[in-house]
C-alpha cells in the first residue's frame, strides 16, 4: 500500500443550514492510485473538496495532506501544500476578462518563479497537451463546455501537482470527450510515480471512462468501499 496523501480521520461537519454532511467519517487516498468518489447530488462531494483544501474546518476530526494535519499549519505552510494540488472544478470558472492563455498561466505567473514570458510559453504547451485547438488569445466566455474543461485542465496541471482532483469532471461531456480527457489525465499521472488522481461523480459508472482502480461511495454520511 502506498503513502496516504489525503486522510480524513473521524470527520464530522455540517452544511450552512445545519444539516449533517459527514459524521465520524474516515477516508484515505493513496499515492499512485486513481480513485472515483461517487455519491448523488447533495451527498457531500462539494464540502469534501473544501475540507481537503482547507477552505472549511470540520466540527470534529482531522484532515491530513501529505502526512500533515492541515489545521495545525500556518497559512504559509498550508499554501505550500496547496501548490502541490491541482483542481478542475465543476463550474469550470475562467476569468472572463483574461485571455485563454492567461487563464492557463495564472498559477505559473504567481507561484512558479518563472518570468512572465516563460509562464506564457509553458501555458501554451499545456493548452496543446490538454488538446485545446482554439485561439489561445481569445476570451473564454464563448467557449463550449469541452474547450473550457481543456483550459481548466491545462491550468490545473501547470504546477505539476502531486494530487489532481476533478469535480464532476465528466458531467455534460460526450462519451468521446470523456475518453479523451480521462486518457490525458491518466497519461499525466503515469509520468511520475506516486501521483494521486481523484474524480468525483454522481454515478460510479463514470469509473469506466476514468479507469479508476478504486471506487469510494458516499453512503450514510460516511465513505464506503475503501478496501485496497
Amino acid at each position: 500500500m502506498g503513502t496516504a496523501l489525503i486522510e480524513l480521520r473521524g470527520i464530522t461537519c455540517v452544511s450552512g443550514d445545519g444539516g449533517v454532511v459527514f459524521e465520524d467519517a474516515h477516508l484515505s487516498l493513496y499515492a499512485g492510485e486513481r480513485a472515483l468518489i461517487a455519491g448523488p447530488p447533495a451527498s457531500g462531494k462539494g464540502p469534501l473538496l473544501k475540507l481537503i483544501s482547507g477552505l472549511e474546518r470540520p466540527l470534529r476530526g482531522e484532515v491530513f495532506l501529505f502526512g500533515k494535519d492541515i489545521h495545525g499549519l500556518k497559512e504559509r505552510e498550508l499554501n505550500g501544500l496547496r501548490k502541490r494540488m491541482g483542481f478542475v472544478l465543476n463550474d469550470n470558472i475562467l476569468i472572463s476578462n483574461l485571455k485563454v492563455i492567461e487563464n492557463a498561466a495564472l498559477p505559473l505567473i504567481y507561484h512558479s518563479g518563472l518570468t512572465y514570458r516563460e509562464s506564457m510559453e509553458r501555458a501554451l504547451e499545456l493548452l496543446e497537451l490538454a488538446g485545446y485547438r482554439g485561439d489561445p488569445w481569445a476570451l473564454p466566455g464563448p467557449l463550449p463546455l469541452y474547450a473550457r474543461k481543456e483550459v481548466c485542465v491545462a491550468r490545473a496541471l501547470s504546477m505539476e501537482p502531486d494530487i489532481v482532483i476533478c469535480e464532476s469532471f465528466t458531467e455534460g461531456l460526450t462519451g468521446d470527450e470523456k475518453e479523451r480527457l480521462s486518457t490525458l489525465l491518466a497519461g499525466y499521472q503515469s509520468v511520475v510515480s506516486g501521483r494521486l488522481l481523484v474524480l468525483t461523480a454522481d454515478d460510479e459508472s463514470e469509473a469506466r471512462f476514468f479507469k479508476a482502480d478504486r471506487i469510494v461511495r458516499i453512503e450514510g454520511r460516511r465513505f464506503a468501499g475503501q478496501a485496497r
